[in-house]
């Protein structure tokens, strides 16, 4: 950079970018250099620089468009239509139009995180960010407290909605004209040069409020754990990421401000990024920079807020923003806490599968009540890992919890629409929304070896979601509709329960077949959505498992459901239909390589799914 035109801040922040955007995207290096040396002012620089580092760096490391389903034989009738029902016939030979080919790569971090990782750490910066955080915590603290005046509570209804009118009176910022006035009538200075409020003047919008919708939510319920707990779950990344495993799909901590004042979490401050999730391939997630704060507010009682980063470093293509967020959380003697949890976001909804716009477009999908649910389970379950009311051994009670704990965190990731998961739709004529990803392991030894594919699909049905998840869960019920227990006797051999709904809990359930298959199952419900999830296991393995062996080593392959409600039910409303997402993951026995699917592994999956959600429908349904 010649001339000093670029700040110091900014110097190092292109050397910094520079030395790795050699290293991570050498076909565009020049392309890059070429920016920052070429426009040496400093305003247009930035621009330009905020327009790259905001766009998927995935597709710029390639140097071209991810791959699009090719055909060995190319004709007009490679290209299909996209259709969208909900159940797809099942194919025959001449359905199936081609093989694919799958474009895998190994995930990149965006060149957004870069940005915030290093612009962060400037002091400039970082004093910025400490007051967002405290005016955030001070937000969180009158939505929690001034409930009357903040919210519409709907009794007969069921439902608490933000009052929006009252919260941007109190929180919106004043344009500077307004704000000046004001500062004049508290200072009683004279009062000059206002403006006429006849003429049209420009006001410019708050950050994110061009095309997003917003979402506010706000639950209570007491969960079984002590607050310094739940505070050192919510300041671990790690943990709070697998204790949220259905909704948090990615997280990591780019900086830490603070690290609290002593060895006690007070104070703590800490830059994130992290990436939500439907467990479906057909929701897009949603993904956020913002800035969590820890503090405790009174002798008693603690607070976690989260705020997203925007009104410091713009980000023009945002579609998820966390207005002021968070929980306080008070003890309720016994190890237990009362929780009082405030979701509150604006998003960017016009890309919600049609099938998901009533949930999503609710605020139930991300509200307050299913991160609460979510975490109320979790909590139950944890505390269960040293319960001794079940008829197995204590440690082979500790296994089966703890491989029933990553089978399920294997499915939550495996199915969302991470972009770490390439999904494709499978190209056979009719076949809708059932698409398909692949992996390839070679060296971890939790899954097995070589190529797996999984093969996704969401239906609508139009049970009841909580007649749904009791006939999946149902161990007796599974010959019904399991391709591999068909016309054959199971059998729930054990049950343990993971909290005081014995519809959550760990089962082992015994296929009669020769030789003895074992399905390892787990299922959940709350209010907001259920799953079911489950994977086989051999009987030397099982046995292995029950007697207290360390399960890291077992080798599984996670498939399953989550059954979502197709839409909010408000008050006395009479029935809704199930959303069912059908995840199906197996190990490919033939020529596929992570990059290409052959026509007979295609038409095998295809098969298995669509067979799947056929005997599912004639067995509720009957």
């Amino acid at each position: 950079m010649a001339g000093g035109c670029i700040s110091d801040g900014w110097q190092l922040l292109v050397a910094e970018v520079s030395r790795v955007g050699a290293w991570r995207w050498s076909r565009n290096g020049k392309w890059l250099a070429l920016l920052f040396i070429s426009h040496q002012n400093e305003e247009i620089w930035r621009f330009l620089f905020v327009r790259f580092v905001f766009s998927d760096v995935r597709k710029m490391d390639s140097g071209k468009e991810p791959k699009s389903l090719e055909t060995e034989n190319p004709s007009p009738a490679d290209t299909l239509p996209k259709t969208h029902e909900n159940s797809p016939t099942t194919p025959n030979a001449k359905h199936l139009q081609s093989p694919m080919e799958l474009e895998t790569y190994d995930y990149i971090p965006k060149a957004s995180d870069l940005l915030i990782s290093v612009s962060v750490r400037a002091d400039v910066n970082k004093h910025k960010i400490t007051n967002l955080v405290i005016s955030a915590m001070e937000e969180i603290r009158q939505l929690v407290i001034e409930q009357e005046a903040l919210w519409v509570f709907d009794m007969e209804a069921g439902t608490c909605s933000l009052n929006v009118g009252e919260y941007k009176r109190r929180f919106s910022p004043l344009d500077p004209t307004l704000d000046e006035i004001v500062r004049m009538i508290k200072t009683q200075e004279p009062i000059l040069g206002i403006p006429n409020l006849n003429e049209e003047v420009e006001i410019l919008p708050e950050v994110g409020s061009a095309c997003l919708e917003r979402e506010a939510s706000r639950d209570i319920r007491v969960v079984c754990m002590n607050p310094v707990n739940l505070v050192q779950m919510f300041m671990d990344v790690d943990q709070w990421s697998r204790m949220f495993s259905s909704i948090v799909s990615k997280a990591e901590i780019l900086e830490v401000i603070s690290q609290g004042k002593g060895s006690s979490l007070d104070g703590a401050v800490q830059v994130m990024t992290a990436e939500f999730h439907i467990c479906s391939p057909l929701v897009q997630t949603r993904e956020s920079y913002f800035a969590r704060y820890c503090k405790q507010v009174s002798p008693n009682i603690w607070a976690v807020v989260d705020v997203s980063l925007e009104s410091i470093f713009p980000n023009p293509t945002a579609r998820c923003l966390r207005r002021p967020s968070g929980c306080f959380i008070q003890p309720m003697g016994n190890g237990y806490s009362k929780v009082l949890w405030i979701e509150h976001l604006e998003v960017d909804n016009t890309l919600v599968h049609h099938l998901f716009k009533p949930l999503v477009t609710s605020g139930l999908a991300f509200g307050a009540r299913r991160w609460l649910g979510t975490l109320a389970c979790e909590c139950d379950r944890l505390a269960s890992y040293m319960d001794d009311r079940v008829p197995i051994m204590q440690d082979g009670r500790k296994s089966i919890l703890k491989l029933a704990d990553r089978m399920t965190r294997s499915y939550h990731a495996g199915v969302s629409a991470s972009p770490e998961n390439t999904w494709k739709p499978i190209p056979i004529s009719g076949a809708g929304d059932v698409l398909v990803t692949t992996s390839y392991n070679d060296d971890d030894p939790e899954t097995p070896r070589g190529v797996s594919i999984t093969v996704a699909t969401t239906i609508w049905l139009p049970n009841q979601p909580k007649n749904v998840f009791e006939f999946l869960r149902n161990g007796d019920h599974r010959s019904q509709w399991d391709l591999l227990c068909l016309k054959r006797c199971t059998q729930e051999a054990t049950r343990v329960c993971t909290s005081h709904d014995s519809a959550n809990c760990v089962s082992i359930i015994k296929i009669e077949t020769l030789p003895l298959i074992f399905y390892l199952q787990e299922s959940q419900t709350t209010s907001t959505g259920s799953y079911v999830v489950y994977a086989p296991v051999d009987l030397f393995t099982m046995n292995s498992v029950l007697s207290g062996d360390d399960p890291d080593n077992v080798q599984i392959l996670a498939s399953g459901f989550v059954v979502l409600p197709d839409r909010p039910r408000i008050g006395g409303e009479g029935k809704c239909g199930t959303l069912l997402t059908i995840a199906i993951r197996v190990v490919d026995q033939h020529s596929s390589t992570p990059e290409y699917l052959p026509p007979i592994s295609v038409l095998t999956v295809y098969t298995i799914i669509t067979q799947t959600v056929q005997l599912i429908r004639a067995a509720i349904t009957q």
